[in-house]
């Protein structure tokens, strides 16, 4: 089936740099990143990289693969690497929807859908009342032979739900001989989360590096799931995707547990202070929060210097959503928060 033209999604809050522009300045808590990377490695592994500019990658990553499987305790053949985790998931829907069914939350990432549709799939969205995904309603809705895609945690939600919660739907994926797609690209800045790697055939787990290590603009992604899975995964992904930089990087996050765990934990100590604050049901590091009209509080923020995303696009025109940024910076957010509330309370009355 050709690939067709579909509108782009919006990301962000922040604009991106232009050449020849200073950079804004401002904290941009639009991106739900590691906020204390990139991290000190970072300059090593990219002299390395360098000095592997002249010739083209393995192709399938073999070394940084083999040791990536290890650490997870699967198999070489049941894991894939790709440039992006975001080349990972269209990967999938595109290779396994493409002129079926691919059901979705009501409200996720933009790009699920932007891939179905690319693709004459058929989108199924499954109602979120309170913002909050129901496991046994969306096994429900899974399409026979199709796809189902879901992040855990939630976004913009940012709840959590537990392999066992998951094994419902993955059962019902099994059932209905479909694809289920977990995205647990924000799963490690879930306090005690389990992923779901390895849990059941009929579910591809996709993660993002770039987001604990907190280098968006140098991405890496990783896949498991069965053998048939990544295999035919492998043969809708670009040749090449995974460079000389993010091989380098992911060699180096691999010897640097340390770090990775330290800034992880200080990240889930904000968002609990957070979390307490805005009395939130989110266990991630992001919040979607209730503002009354989204774009006028997005460009109020954006004048105090605070990047946030303005959920219209989703279909939450009330909402926005932040991630924590260091613990300074996290709190002068709140305090400029606070003040839009009260100022919003008093332009009602």
């Amino acid at each position: 089936m050709a690939t067709r033209s579909v509108p782009d999604v919006a990301h962000g809050g922040r604009a991106p740099p232009e050449a020849g522009r200073r950079p804004e300045r401002g904290v941009d808590l639009s991106l739900s990143v590691n906020p204390y990377g990139p991290p000190p490695f970072l300059s090593g592994a990219l002299r390395r990289a360098a000095a592997e500019a002249d010739r083209y990658p393995d192709r399938r990553q073999s070394f940084l693969a083999a040791r990536l499987a290890r650490r997870l305790g699967v198999g070489r053949e049941e894991l894939v690497l790709a440039g992006s985790a975001s080349e990972l998931l269209r990967g999938a829907i595109v290779g396994f929807g493409a002129g079926r069914s691919v059901v979705l939350p009501e409200f996720t990432y933009g790009e699920y859908a932007r891939a179905a549709r690319s693709v004459g799939a058929r989108i199924r969205k499954v109602p979120m009342p309170d913002l909050r995904l129901n496991p046994r309603r969306f096994a429900g809705a899974i399409p026979r032979r199709g796809v189902a895609v879901l992040a855990n945690p939630g976004t913009p939600d940012g709840r959590y739900l537990t392999p066992d919660a998951l094994d419902e739907v993955a059962g019902a994926a099994e059932e209905r001989r479909a694809l289920l797609v977990v995205d647990e690209s924000y799963l490690p800045f879930v306090r005690g989360a389990r992923s779901y790697t390895g849990r059941h055939d009929s579910a591809l787990v996709v993660f993002s590096w770039s987001k604990v290590l907190g280098t968006p603009g140098l991405p890496l992604g990783h896949a498991v799931g069965s053998p048939s899975v990544v295999a035919a995964l492998r043969a809708q992904l670009l040749p090449w995707s995974v460079h000389a930089a993010a091989r380098q990087i992911g060699l180096a996050a691999l010897s640097h547990d340390r770090w990775v765990a330290t800034t992880l934990e200080q990240v889930r100590r904000t968002a609990d202070r957070v979390r307490a604050r805005l009395g939130s049901a989110s266990d991630a590091h992001y919040f979607a929060v209730d503002v009354g009209r989204a774009a006028p509080a997005t460009a109020a923020l954006g004048r105090q210097g605070f990047w946030v995303r303005d959920l219209t696009s989703i279909g939450l025109p009330r909402h926005i959503r932040f991630a924590v940024r260091r613990p300074r910076e996290t709190e002068r957010f709140l305090r400029e928060l606070e003040r839009l509330g009260r100022r919003g309370a008093r332009s009602r009355h």
